[in-house]
């Protein structure tokens, strides 16, 4: 189980692009593996590292985000009802997205993977790793760097620089 204090550091190492590790409790293991973990030929815990993403994977990370559609909770019901639609509906996306930035690659997670995070995380651990893995995609450099790119274009004299002001006034 992640702790308060260990959800502070990891926030550190996120602003500074440190690497975050975090330790998974195995909660469900298989019968050989209950042996294997008593005998000590297999850890109790499976420890993971979050790097700062990849541009590639900063687009797959959104592209799972953005399948999220919280309209559950704006239909009239229960918001208990509303929570399990949810969780049935997203879940596993949620477990995909922690997955992808655990792999940072472009082959992207594997399915044993993002079934070992959706069956061994609870909800407090999945929000810390959530907010960690967003802080990891660093989404305000991405937007400046894009702001700069359409502020300094060159090719359109008539264009804004990033405060907004026309470019012939410089």
């Amino acid at each position: 189980m992640i702790d308060e204090k260990e959800i502070l550091s990891a926030s550190a190492d996120s602003l500074l692009d440190n690497s975050v590790q975090f330790e998974v409790d195995v909660m469900n293991p298989k019968w050989w593996e209950r042996i294997a973990i008593k005998f000590g030929w297999l850890p109790a815990k499976k420890t993971f590292n979050i790097r700062p993403t990849t541009l590639g994977n900063m687009i797959r990370i959104s592209k799972l985000l953005l399948s999220i559609n919280v309209d559950s909770y704006r239909q009239s019901g229960s918001p208990l009802d509303a929570s399990y639609q949810v969780y049935d509906a997203h879940g596993r996306v949620l477990a995909e997205v922690i997955a992808t930035a655990i792999s940072n690659s472009k082959r992207g997670p594997t399915n044993k993977l993002v079934d070992f995070i959706q069956d061994n995380l609870s909800a407090a651990e999945l929000l810390s790793l959530v907010s960690i893995v967003l802080k990891k995609l660093d989404v305000m450099n991405f937007m400046t760097t894009i702001i700069s790119i359409r502020g300094m274009s060159l090719l359109n004299p008539g264009g804004t620089i990033a405060s907004g002001e026309p470019l012939e006034g410089l």
